[in-house]
């Protein structure tokens, strides 16, 4: 006889504004949203993994063609996605890469700033916006680019993190040095700017990237544990080709 498959670990919550959800899964995360006429979900165009015939799904450009175009410029969409329904239904997430879906409940005006890839989707209320590093020199060599996503509350959203998601807290003045690839989010409050690797034998042989992200506090940072763009080096070992 062939088992039942078994139950997958669930996280369930509810927003300040009422919205419920569920995060299914350990490995490679689902977000699974209960919608009724008094909430509604935005998310990039192409975000969506699945959804109950009873959900409206409006794709448009808010703030017009500039913000659509600043939001593509930062790594996100022109276009974005918004579900709605006059009744019930169920919408569905699901993560790109093994890794977790973290929830952000925002207060009216208060912000996070993340990288391209890590926004899922947010409440109707919450804004999206490009935010400009501090330096050009980290947008050259930052990992994520000179323009990063910034989304404004008041509302729910929901971030993706590869890997497992590492969260600091870093006193006024307190410094960490990342490998680009691993920030994900960090509050406006931390400046984010570029540090070179010391020491040529470090930027010959250390096998590290030769430039680190320096985040510096005050404020909250996440990072990811698994960096996609080392995932893909591993990766490419064993395609064709590659000895």
């Amino acid at each position: 006889m062939i088992p039942d498959l078994p139950t997958p670990a669930e996280v369930s919550g509810t927003s300040k504004s009422g919205l419920m959800y569920r995060i299914i899964g350990t490995v490679q995360p689902t977000l699974v949203a209960d919608l009724d006429a008094r909430h509604a979900l935005i998310s990039d165009a192409g975000g969506m993994s699945w959804m109950t015939a009873s959900i409206d799904m409006d794709t448009n450009v808010p703030g017009g063609l500039m913000a659509g175009l600043s939001r593509a410029f930062s790594g996100g969409t022109i276009f974005l996605l918004n579900f709605k329904t006059q009744t019930r239904g169920q919408v569905a997430f699901s993560a790109d890469f093994p890794g977790k879906i973290v929830p952000m409940e925002l207060a009216e005006g208060e912000s996070i700033v993340m990288h391209k890839h890590a926004f899922v989707c947010a409440e109707a209320s919450v804004t999206l916006s490009v935010t400009f590093t501090r330096k050009f020199g980290a947008g050259l060599v930052g990992g994520d680019g000179f323009v990063l996503q910034k989304i404004t509350g008041p509302g729910v959203a929901f971030a993706e993190l590869d890997g497992d998601a590492v969260e600091y807290h870093l006193k006024a003045g307190e410094t960490m040095l990342v490998e680009p690839g691993h920030v994900a989010m960090f509050e406006p409050s931390v400046t984010f700017d570029v540090q070179a690797a010391k020491g040529i034998r470090n930027l010959l042989f250390s096998g590290e990237a030769l430039f680190f992200a320096r985040l510096k506090g005050p404020g909250r940072i996440w990072l990811n544990s698994m960096g996609v763009s080392k995932l893909a080096h591993r990766i490419g070992e064993y395609l064709p080709g590659k000895s």
